[in-house]
Parts: structure tokens; C-alpha cells; sequence
């Protein structure tokens, strides 16, 4: 039978994907993107520099982002076997927070375009920087984050709990987490590589195990369980 044909083997053969895919995705975009700058005039600079490299790097990061968020929510089913509501408090945590990042991967395609040809740097860097520090926008970024590393925790400690995944893959989610944020309050690139190594880490075994359960027909996502 064809994947097309069975729902249920495409519906993990999805979610595998977009585990990985997330990943993939997230250690591209570290690669390509440019420096970051805490200080927003050498931020609209670099940006003017290489405008190709930071298109790309949004479009990835966006990319990353959103294949995030049905990766967070095969997380969520396969922790729900055993700890349902554990997995699903994580899961509409972590979601949300996904979401907000899609949000803000969207912003930098304005970004971008702050540095292109004619535009007033001075402008633009005062209005980069009142985006940064209005209470209006960093509030809701500072939810996201919060909920994403909270919700993001409490999935691993699911997975974990539902035998779905063994300590290590189950904590490189957290972990890959924090890194990743950490990585961008630096403005460090070898950080975002490495947070995106460990998440793929831990998304890439349990897409395997998905995948490998699939094939010996004894893995079920337990739809009841939502």
C-alpha cells in the first residue's frame, strides 16, 4: 500500500519529516546567517552588506519555524500515550511559542528590507531599535520564549515518561532550546549551530523510531490518547 493510501503511515512519515526538516532547517540558517549586532545602525549595515545572505537565512529560519510546529504536535501525541496531560499542557506551551517564533521569523523579511538600497540608515535604525524595545512587541516574544522552554521541557519529560524516547533524545529537546535562545541573545553563530545539532539530535532519533515502528507495523499514535 502506497503512503498516500494510508493515512496513518503518512501521517507519521509527516511528522518524521518535519522533525527533521525543522532541524535541518534551523542548522542551515545559523550557517548562512550573517553577524548579528546587538547595536540595531551596525545590524542595518551588516544587513546592507549581504542582503542575499540574510533573505536566505529569514526564509530558512521561517522555514525552521513553522515545520516546528506540527513536529511539536506529533511530540505531544506520542507523549500523550502515557502522560497525557503532561504532553498536552507542553504541547499547547510549546506550540504557542512556535507559533510567536513564526511571527517573528516573518518580522525579519521587514528587517531585511531595512537595509535595502536608499533607505534612510538613521531611520531605519531607530525604528529597529523602537520595534526591539517597545513593552507592545518584546512582551509578547518574551512569552513565546518562556513558553516555548517550558512547554518544551515538559514534552521531554513526557516522552520520556511514555518510553517513546530514551533520556538523552528526550533532554536534547530542552536543551537544543535553550541554546538556540541563548544563541541569539549572543549574537553567537557557533551557539545557533550547536543548539540546531542537538535538537536535530533528539527530533532526528524519534522521527527514526517513528519511521522504524511504522515499518514493523507496532507503532500506533494513539489518537484515543489526545
Amino acid at each position: 500500500m502506497s503512503t498516500l493510501s494510508d493515512p496513518d503511515r503518512f501521517t507519521r512519515v509527516a511528522l518524521a519529516a518535519s522533525m527533521i526538516g525543522a532541524g535541518v532547517l534551523m542548522i542551515a540558517s545559523a550557517i548562512v546567517m550573517p553577524a548579528i549586532k546587538s547595536d540595531e545602525a551596525a545590524q542595518i549595515a551588516v544587513i546592507a552588506q549581504h542582503p542575499a545572505r540574510y533573505y536566505l537565512f529569514t526564509i530558512l529560519i521561517l522555514g525552521s519555524s513553522m515545520l516546528l510546529v506540527p513536529a511539536l504536535i506529533g511530540l505531544m501525541r506520542l507523549g500523550a500515550e502515557r502522560s497525557r496531560r503532561l504532553a498536552n499542557i507542553g504541547g499547547t506551551l510549546s506550540v504557542f511559542g512556535a507559533l510567536v517564533a513564526v511571527g517573528d521569523s516573518m518580522s525579519q523579511l521587514v528587517v531585511w528590507q531595512m537595509g535595502a538600497r536608499g533607505a534612510d540608515r538613521a531611520q531605519m535604525a531607530a525604528l529597529l531599535h523602537r520595534f526591539d524595545n517597545v513593552a507592545g512587541a518584546s512582551l509578547v516574544f518574551a512569552l513565546g520564549g518562556l513558553a516555548v522552554v517550558i512547554g518544551i521541557a515538559l514534552l521531554a519529560i513526557a516522552l520520556y515518561r511514555s518510553r517513546t524516547a530514551p533520556a538523552w533524545a528526550a533532554a536534547a529537546l530542552p536543551v537544543g532550546t535553550v541554546l538556540n535562545i541563548a544563541g541569539f541573545s549572543a549574537g553567537s553563530t557557533g551557539v545557533l549551530i550547536l543548539s540546531g545539532v542537538v535538537l536535530l539530535a533528539g527530533l532526528g532519533w524519534i522521527a527514526r523510531a517513528i519511521l522504524g515502528r511504522d515499518a514493523q507495523g507496532s507503532f500506533e499514535l494513539a489518537p484515543s490518547s489526545l
